[in-house]
């Protein structure tokens, strides 16, 4: 049942087909409230696609106890943002529908049967199959115009947005094609690329560490140890088998391995320039220490995208991965401290404003 809020939202809980027919996906559909379904102009809809890890509808991952609530906090300020004349657009023109969703094995969505791995076991395809079912859901609303449909994609749902802008061009469902993609903190590169990135920014943070436990740890976390590390993981992945995940730290600790060998088999670079024909916005902070800002370039975006209906690029001096700004040096020893604090934080303004201006010009230029 629809819940309708004081700031005329309406959030409704909604379920729609995963890829697996074990497993009903569930997320939260924002809308602003109509007084009437008959005579109401039809709404342009932002379809979040989450980043890695057993995330929710929120950002989040209760199972990590991790808060980040980032996109439940996206669909506010989309919702709270302004119109021309500076007036919230929640009652009409400019406004837009936010869906986000739990991932198969995180939150409600779950397998019919109990299974404690389900999560682990998805690969990089099962998420991009997954999307393509969200945005069928979101084109079948009747207040939802399906000829504006916008994915966001952030950290690795930035990554495989142009798989999932294959997968609707060659849908037999009659998808419309994609209005827009915007990239979020994952614009040009891969989930290997990624890694190899965090391991050197990790190794040159612990050289500059100083006082007994900067002693140790440049030590320990050498480069050399942390590419040790990632060949022996990987070659669990890459064992015979093929397993669907593995098991590390004597049990510990699993992580997915069919969705890192479909990583590794993936040229973000390749499917952008063939599958992304629509409007881009990407946005990378030079904060962000996971992924590399550098793509964030108007020639590099031009040169990643050259089909693209048009392309916009930012790179907001203190922006970090969780769309949020902070001052000071941006350090991964203190990430988990520091997400933990933002995590309680509205999201950056500069973001937000240059978000509303770029659906303006997608979404309602000569609407």
């Amino acid at each position: 049942m629809t819940k309708v809020m004081e700031d005329t939202r309406s959030k409704s809980e909604v379920t729609f087909p995963s890829s697996d027919p074990s497993c009903q996906l569930h997320g939260d559909l924002t809308l602003p409230i109509s007084s009437s379904d008959e005579d109401i102009a039809l709404l342009p809809a932002i379809v979040i696609v989450a980043g890695s890890g057993p995330v929710d509808r929120n950002g989040n991952a209760p199972s990590m106890r991790l808060n980040f609530n980032i996109y439940n906090r996206f669909a506010q300020h989309i919702h709270d943002k302004p119109s021309s004349d500076n007036t919230s657009c929640s009652g009409g023109g400019g406004s837009i529908a936010v869906l986000s969703y739990d991932k198969r094995g995180a939150g409600k969505s779950q397998p019919i049967l109990k299974d404690k791995n389900y999560f682990y076991k998805l690969g990089m395809m099962d998420l991009v199959a997954d999307a393509v079912e969200a945005v069928k859901f979101v084109a079948s609303h009747p207040r939802i115009d399906k000829n504006r449909i916008v994915l966001l994609g952030h950290s690795e749902g930035a990554i495989i947005l142009p798989l999932i802008c294959r997968e609707i061009t060659n849908d037999e469902t009659s998808l419309q094609p994609i209005a827009g993609c915007i990239f979020y903190s994952g614009f040009g590169e891969n989930l290997i690329d990624v890694m190899a990135f965090q391991r050197t920014t990790l190794a040159n943070e612990v050289q500059t560490m100083s006082g007994p436990t900067g002693w140790i740890l440049r030590r320990l976390l050498t480069k050399e140890y942390l590419d040790k590390k990632y060949n022996e993981f990987m070659k669990q992945v890459n064992d015979d088998g093929e397993p669907d995940y593995v098991s590390l730290m004597c049990g510990l600790v699993k992580q997915p391995a069919k969705w890192v060998r479909e990583h590794a088999s993936y040229s973000a670079e390749e499917a952008l320039s063939k599958h992304v024909t629509c409007h881009c916005l990407a946005i990378t902070g030079q904060k962000d220490f996971q992924v590399r800002n550098e793509y964030c370039t108007r020639e590099t975006a031009k040169g990643l995208v050259p089909n693209a209906a048009s392309v916009e690029v930012h790179r907001p001096p203190n922006l970090t991965h969780l769309l949020r700004s902070m001052e000071g040096e941006a350090k991964m020893m203190n990430m988990k401290k520091d997400y933990k604090e933002m995590g309680k934080l509205p999201l950056d303004e500069v973001v937000m404003e240059i978000t509303y201006a770029w659906c303006d010009r997608v979404l309602f230029e000569k609407q």
